[in-house]
């Protein structure tokens, strides 16, 4: 899970438009209304930044995600609903997530003098089809967060299954199956495309396009330092990783880390990085590193 700090924003984009079925779910309050998100830094003795913050008719809702456990959460969050009232005037009702394994933090800061309790939601615990019955996206793929580590395929399944039901239109798709994709690397479940009745392209999906720039990126300031053919090849290599994690998962990815490598031929790289995009199975794409081949070497 540790990768998930690297795409924080794509996974507060998805919360943020599920926000309203997350403060259901947690409160048990029906929100019928759109949230009005107004999440931004607020200074108190210093700024602060909270992941998501909400306003609801007279009501201010905070949402931290946590992936680990945090023996400074239980401060942050007093400090951030001390915050909150002195920029909004009302107090906010609080909510922690957290989306790792192990057991969640506590739910309550005490001190001498204080005593602050905020809701911490163990998303292990929750019933994945609270979200995956819905028809909003965004809220179906928060499901994939739900449930027990070991239900993860299955979930990751049916959620899948259930945005095919309610999206038609490619685009849609290809959008959400980023999102899935993302998701399901991080407890190394793979998604397969073939099976679904697109063929999606993943140079249109946000990861492949990350992995583009990132690479880019890589190279250019690896270029600066050591060369621009050496920062080419560093490029090359981070965009093929990036591209591989969007389409196989991470652990798949991992996997053919060392095998990049003993790769230094800038074509053999290049011709790697196509083979990435048109393979369709994870078989296919190892076999293609394995036969490339370069006729010029660098």
């Amino acid at each position: 899970m540790k990768e998930l700090k690297r795409f924080d924003p794509i996974l507060k984009e998805i919360f943020s438009k599920a926000a309203g079925k997350i403060i259901s779910v947690v409160t048990g309050e029906k929100i019928e209304e759109e949230l009005g998100n107004i999440t931004g830094e607020i200074k108190l003795i210093k700024s602060l930044r909270p992941d998501l913050l909400f306003r609801s008719k007279e009501k201010i809702f905070h949402i931290e995600i946590q992936v680990q456990q945090d023996k400074t959460l239980p401060e942050r969050m007093l400090i951030y609903s001390v915050a909150i009232r002195e920029k909004f005037e009302k107090f906010p009702t609080q909510i922690v997530l957290f989306v790792g394994k192990g057991n969640p933090p506590p739910s309550v800061f005490k001190s001498e003098f204080t005593i602050h309790k905020f809701k911490v939601v163990d998303m292990k615990k929750i019933d994945p089809d609270e979200f995956i019955r819905s028809d909003k996206p965004e809220e179906v793929i928060i499901g994939i967060l739900a449930g027990k580590f070991k239900d993860k395929p299955k979930i990751i399944r049916k959620v899948k299954k259930r945005i095919l039901e309610i999206l038609k239109n490619e685009e849609e798709i290809i959008k959400y199956i980023d999102s899935i994709s993302f998701l399901a690397g991080l407890f190394d479940v793979k998604i397969e495309v073939k099976p679904m009745p697109i063929q999606v392209d993943i140079r249109k999906t946000f990861l492949y396009k990350w992995g583009e720039e990132e690479g880019e990126k890589r190279g250019f300031e690896k270029g600066k330092k050591e060369g621009k053919q050496e920062g080419l090849r560093e490029g090359l290599k981070k965009a093929i990783l990036l591209d591989a994690e969007a389409k196989f998962g991470i652990s798949k990815a991992r996997q053919i880390k060392k095998l990049l490598d003993k790769i230094n031929e800038i074509n053999r790289l290049e011709k790697i990085k196509r083979e990435v995009i048109r393979a369709e199975s994870w078989e296919n794409f190892v076999k293609s590193i394995k036969n490339s081949k370069s006729k010029n070497k660098v």
